[in-house]
């Protein structure tokens, strides 16, 4: 048999999603005696005091904060919306959900 010099190549496309966690949430507000999804509010996340992500919330008041380590500890989420700061306190095992979170 000839030696046709190929190697069996494959390529997968955002393995990150499986072997990596992620923090996210809602953020939403009163909004003319409304509960409504806020746009554009800022969610910060740390880790041992420090920055490590920032981003600002989605039409539908979104964010995630995603490529995380598996079971890395403690961190801070800080939403700052016009009523204040908020902080959660998480512990990443898995990935995190953190739900509707109203300022």
């Amino acid at each position: 048999k000839p030696e046709l010099g190929t190697k069996p190549r494959v390529w997968y496309r955002n393995l990150w999603r499986y072997s990596t966690a992620f923090i996210g949430g809602s953020v939403c507000g009163v909004v003319n005696g409304l509960d409504e999804c806020l746009v554009g509010v800022e969610a910060r996340l740390l880790k041992d005091g420090q920055e490590i992500a920032k981003q600002t919330t989605d039409n539908y008041g979104d964010f995630k904060f995603d490529r995380l380590p598996e079971n890395s500890g403690a961190y801070v989420v800080e939403i700052a919306a016009a009523s204040g700061v908020k902080r959660i306190e998480v512990v990443l095992n898995d990935s995190v959900a953190l739900g509707d979170i109203k300022v």
